[in-house]
């Protein structure tokens, strides 16, 4: 694996590299707060025939914070095409991503078609006016001067404290979040030791999405979805407490090319709870040969 930093335009962005020089190149997008450890447990089941790339997004984990007033979806989007050109010259990837990650990655198609080669979302961030009730917090965190109040009460507990309630939020079996996943959490919170700029960071980057949510111009992500040309799949779980399944229902309304898979029993990081599902599920549509007999 390489572990290194990536120097764009308005960031110097932290990028973990498995199978480099594999034919195949993937790109995985994490979520909001996350960083490219969440991909961890997908990545290590992969066939070694794919080159995959799993930054931190700027601003999250050891990526420095955009210099940018904003933090778009479509800024991500940007930064993390300069990402791709300085890693796999002008190859088009395989683009996965997860809540946050998901709506930047539609904006990264959308933007860049002739970088991508096939979507993969996973409980993607897209406008959902009714959101899930257990999300309302989130959204109320966008609140100015609310959000700050909200970020600074979660920073008193202690670490322990905040990984079961990130886990108590994303995943269905709590106890399976506990064992897969408690470490890898407690392992980012110590990253973030020192780096005040995270919690604007987080509250910016989620500001800035929810306005996604209410926009009804050609920007909306789901219309931006209608110029969308590439096969895209789509993974929800039955329990997600923060995205509600239904969106799989519009999906094939606006993506031309698209696929649908509603996980039973999952909750909003498939990729976590349930990878070998979200590979074979990818592996099944664009590469038949490599389907787990599992």
């Amino acid at each position: 694996m390489l572990d290194t930093h990536v120097l764009t335009s308005n960031s110097n962005v932290r990028i973990r590299r498995f199978n480099q020089d594999s034919p195949e190149k993937v790109l995985m997008l994490h979520g909001l707060g996350g960083t490219g450890l969440n991909w961890k447990h997908l990545v290590n089941i992969f066939d070694q025939s794919f080159d995959i790339l799993t930054p931190d997004l700027p601003g999250f984990g050891l990526s420095t914070p955009m210099n940018l007033q904003n933090y778009k979806p479509k800024d991500f989007a940007a930064n993390l095409a300069e990402v791709v050109i300085n890693q796999f010259g002008n190859k088009p990837v395989h683009l996965f991503g997860n809540s946050h990650g998901g709506s930047v990655a539609v904006h990264f198609a959308y933007m860049f078609p002739e970088l991508t080669k096939s979507l993969t979302l996973i409980s993607p961030a897209l406008p959902d006016l009714i959101p899930q009730f257990s999300a309302y917090p989130v959204m109320l965190s966008a609140i100015p001067g609310f959000g700050e109040k909200l970020l600074e009460k979660y920073q008193e507990l202690k670490p322990e404290e905040r990984a079961l309630n990130t886990i108590k939020q994303c995943f269905e079996d709590q106890k399976l979040g506990e064992k897969i996943w408690k470490e890898d959490l407690l392992q980012e919170m110590h990253d973030r030791i020192g780096q005040d700029y995270i919690n604007k960071t987080t509250l910016n980057t989620l500001r800035n999405l929810l306005l996604t949510y209410f926009d009804q111009s050609k920007n909306n992500p789901w219309q931006m979805a209608k110029n969308i040309k590439v096969p895209s799949l789509f993974i929800y779980g039955s329990k997600d407490k923060l995205v509600h399944p239904r969106a799989a229902h519009k999906v094939s309304k606006f993506f031309v090319d698209s696929k649908v898979l509603v996980l039973p029993r999952v909750g909003h990081v498939a990729h976590i709870e349930r990878p070998h599902a979200v590979r074979d599920f990818f592996y099944k549509h664009h590469f038949s040969n490599l389907v787990s007999a599992e």
